[in-house]
């Protein structure tokens, strides 16, 4: 399958199963602002701002060793692990080659990074949650440094799961 194709299928896998994982907070963690559609739809891209490391330790392992509320730990780190790794399994074995896989995924990870920033810079406009985390991150960051902080987490993500799809494609195997 050439680089289109998979990359397509990659984007919709890997947001397809964000989509998934924001429904389930959505109807699952109480006092959920349901009405602020802005919100819902830019935590369908937010995954991709938390770098491999940080989604395999700080956010989800340790937390889940020192949690009072295990369903939604366990959901958070699942949320952060599974999309990209089964959208990387699935392009691995569609992709012709070990560069065409990688390539899709970091453009994909690349393109969600970038929706997301747009997404966090016109969101605070209509909804206040937004305009907490834009601040709070704004503050830490100054505004570039929030910017490049989304597009750092963006490359790192794919780049990380992007070698994980260049060593299991059925080319590498």
């Amino acid at each position: 399958m050439n680089f289109i194709k998979t990359f397509v299928i990659t984007l919709a896998i890997y947001l397809g199963l964000n989509t998934v994982f924001t429904l389930f907070a959505v109807f699952t963690v109480a006092g959920f602002p349901t009405s602020d559609i802005m919100l819902i739809i830019t935590m369908i891209f937010a995954p991709i701002f938390t770098s491999p490391a940080a989604a395999w330790t700080t956010d989800g392992i340790i937390p889940l060793l020192t949690t009072t509320d295990m369903l939604t730990d366990l959901m958070i780190f699942l949320g952060l692990i599974l999309p990209p790794l089964i959208a990387v399994i699935v392009a691995s074995f569609l992709g012709d080659s070990n560069k065409t896989v990688f390539g899709a995924w970091l453009t994909t990870a690349l393109v969600t990074a970038v929706v997301y920033a747009i997404l966090l810079g016109i969101g605070q406009l209509s909804s206040a949650y937004l305009a907490i985390d834009w601040f709070g991150k704004v503050v830490a960051h100054g505004e570039l440094g929030t910017i490049l902080i989304i597009f750092v987490g963006g490359i790192a993500n794919g780049f990380f799961y992007g070698c994980v799809a260049f060593i299991i494609t059925k080319a590498g195997l």
